[in-house]
């Protein structure tokens, strides 16, 4: 007779560990960022412009463009299965920009965390805003995260690489920040 397992279940919350991109993490962070715009993007963006977003990821200036910012992966077990960055943006000082926000297997609570995440050390450094440019099938995610439309309009990421995009925007609450945390 079989013996029942002692070894509770984890939850993906509790396997899902945040930290830092370093360099090492490059050639994963690639094929994410490539593959998640292609597989969540077809209805919203032409072959070209996929492409042309490929084209600039497997370029060694995306390198440069992602160590700009500040970026937190989630790893599930040995896997990147997530991506968020963050940079100071606009002149006041008070405005932070979301880079990006890449996530493998959508609609399981990693985009958010990871959201939550960039949220809490953009509020821990001071910033009172928080700014993205989201594509259209991204747009549903950041409204239900409490940010609201601002305008609609293009990002250049380089030359050759331009997206339609809608530009978003959140107050974050005053007072002390929620606490960020690395696992």
């Amino acid at each position: 007779m079989a013996q029942a397992s002692s070894i509770r279940p984890t939850t993906l919350n509790e396997r899902l560990a945040l930290r830092p991109i370093g360099l090492d993490d490059f050639s994963s962070l690639r094929y994410l960022h490539v593959s998640a715009l292609r597989a969540q993007t077809l209805d919203v963006l032409s072959e070209e412009e996929a492409a042309a977003f490929a084209r600039l990821v497997y370029s060694p200036a995306y390198v440069s463009l992602v160590m700009r910012e500040e970026a937190v992966g989630a790893w599930l077990d040995s896997e990147l299965v997530g991506t968020v960055s963050w940079h100071a943006g606009g002149n006041s000082g008070s405005v932070a920009s979301i880079g990006g926000i890449f996530v493998r297997h959508p609609r399981l609570g990693i985009g958010g965390r990871l959201l939550a995440e960039a949220e809490a050390r953009v509020h821990q450094c001071g910033f009172e805003r928080l700014s993205a440019c989201a594509t259209a099938n991204a747009l549903p995610f950041f409204l239900r995260h409490g940010y609201e439309e601002v305008s609609r309009g293009v990002r250049s990421l380089s030359v050759g690489c331009v997206l339609p995009v809608t530009f978003v925007k959140k107050c974050l609450p005053p007072g002390r920040p929620a606490s960020a945390t690395l696992n």
